[in-house]
């Protein structure tokens, strides 16, 4: 049941039982220290009564029977109790008839002790003291208030307190309750407009309240996550029609070939063996790509770690390159070691390679530099147009074209540099792209250095 009520009631429900908890202790407690203080008081008046019998005793100018009488009694009973227990003066008729202590003391001794239904049918405070007239006569001076004036001050204080509690506490409960009512409005109101956006693609967004409270950072919050939902909405949708537009091509290419490939007289279909092998090999990378990417995406680039000479890397890069002859390659390479995968590092490396060698006009130039403290950078130019500013970052978006003019026709399938880029990360580095020095295209790949 209690965890199908709602957030406020709970917190009113809560709130009620621990205000109700706390009054109780407080009333009880309040309760204690009265009656602690009364009976306090009490006990001094009978002290003092006390003290005023033992002087009269004591002086010898009045009769026992005297003493107490002419004593004010202030609402307590007096007795003088002799050395055997006899009771032998009383400021009532009825405290002659029994002692109120169940033994007379020795001379000196005080004792305070409580009893009841001593006259009345009250509780009462005894005080006795052990006293010694003029004559040498032994004596015990007893003074017993009652404690019914107490009591129903007590009472009455209790019964005012107990009133009062309960209408603070309904009172407090009753805004408590409008304080957490008007509080959660807007987390409802919240939750009814997050309700009502059912695509992960869609422009609605949650109402923000004024303010700078929780309340207010939480729809600020949640609107940042529509907006995170509707980005990566609208990026697969472009990630999906990229796919499919990049593997319609070569697919396209497929089927044309095998429509109008010339019949042999036997009337099997001549293939062109290279064309096919090309489409064949171009749409495996494609996939191949698409693969790693969902993989890294889904539970991370897997590394098999270990010390990787760089140079080592990036000499092998550039033999293939100069092997494949498509351009001039210069190199400058220095050692350098990095921790990680060398398979990965060397894939980095060939997707931004490759994609130097794609959109160059000129020659490559691939330059190794270890001047940052604790860093290496390798450093692949190529003599194609910078990137634009602006485009430097969307060019490590998947299937990113930043001109209709570096056609498909040149090998690339927009994955090479989303691929590198993740590559990267997962090492610790980064690669990024930016206008060398000398006018030229760059893009730098840069891993932190072993010691």
């Amino acid at each position: 049941m209690w965890a199908r009520w709602s957030l406020a009631r709970r917190v009113v429900v809560a709130s009620a039982g621990a205000l109700t908890l706390a009054l109780s202790l407080g009333l009880l407690g309040f309760s204690w220290a009265l009656n602690h203080i009364l009976v306090q008081d009490a006990i001094s008046q009978a002290e003092a009564q006390v003290s005023q019998l033992t002087v009269l005793v004591q002086t010898s100018e009045v009769t026992l029977p005297q003493a107490v009488t002419n004593l004010p009694t202030q609402g307590a009973e007096l007795q003088v109790i002799d050395h055997s227990g006899a009771v032998v003066a009383a400021s009532d008729p009825i405290a002659l008839r029994r002692a109120f202590v169940p033994a007379p003391l020795a001379p000196g001794v005080e004792t305070v002790s409580h009893s009841s239904a001593i006259v009345t049918d009250q509780d009462y405070i005894v005080v006795a003291s052990g006293v010694v007239d003029a004559d040498g006569s032994s004596y015990t001076l007893v003074v017993a208030r009652a404690l019914d004036i107490e009591s129903r001050a007590v009472s009455t204080a209790n019964l005012i307190v107990a009133i009062g509690s309960l209408l603070l506490g309904v009172l407090v409960l009753f805004a408590m309750s409008r304080i957490v009512t008007g509080a959660l409005r807007p987390v409802e109101r919240i939750r009814s407009e997050v309700s009502r956006i059912k695509a992960a693609g869609a422009t609605e967004r949650v109402t923000v309240p004024g303010g700078d409270d929780e309340i207010t950072r939480l729809a600020e919050t949640m609107n940042e996550m529509l907006d995170r939902l509707s980005q990566s909405d609208s990026a697969m949708r472009q990630f999906v029609s990229d796919a499919s537009h990049e593997l319609r091509s070569p697919l396209a290419t497929l089927r044309t070939h095998l429509e109008t490939s010339p019949s042999d007289p036997s009337g099997e279909v001549t293939l062109d063996a290279s064309l096919t092998r090309g489409e064949v090999l171009r749409l495996q990378s494609l996939v191949e790509d698409l693969l790693t990417l969902a993989k890294a995406d889904d539970q991370g680039v897997p590394l098999s770690v270990e010390e990787v000479d760089l140079d080592d890397v990036v000499d092998v890069e550039v033999k293939r390159l100069r092997a494949m002859g498509r351009c001039p390659v210069r190199a400058h390479i220095e050692p350098a070691q990095v921790l990680g995968d060398t398979g990965r590092i060397g894939q980095t490396l060939r997707n931004l390679v490759d994609n130097a060698v794609r959109h160059t006009t000129g020659e490559v130039i691939v330059r190794m530099d270890v001047s940052e403290p604790g860093l290496v950078s390798v450093h692949i130019d190529n003599d194609g147009d910078p990137i634009p500013e602006q485009d430097r970052e969307r060019v490590f978006e998947r299937f990113a074209r930043l001109d209709s003019a570096r056609a498909r026709d040149r090998g690339g399938s927009g994955l090479g540099l989303a691929i590198a880029r993740t590559f990267a990360e997962a090492h610790g580095g980064r690669v990024t792209t930016s206008r060398s020095p000398e006018g030229r295209c760059r893009f730098t790949l840069t891993l932190p250095m072993l010691p």
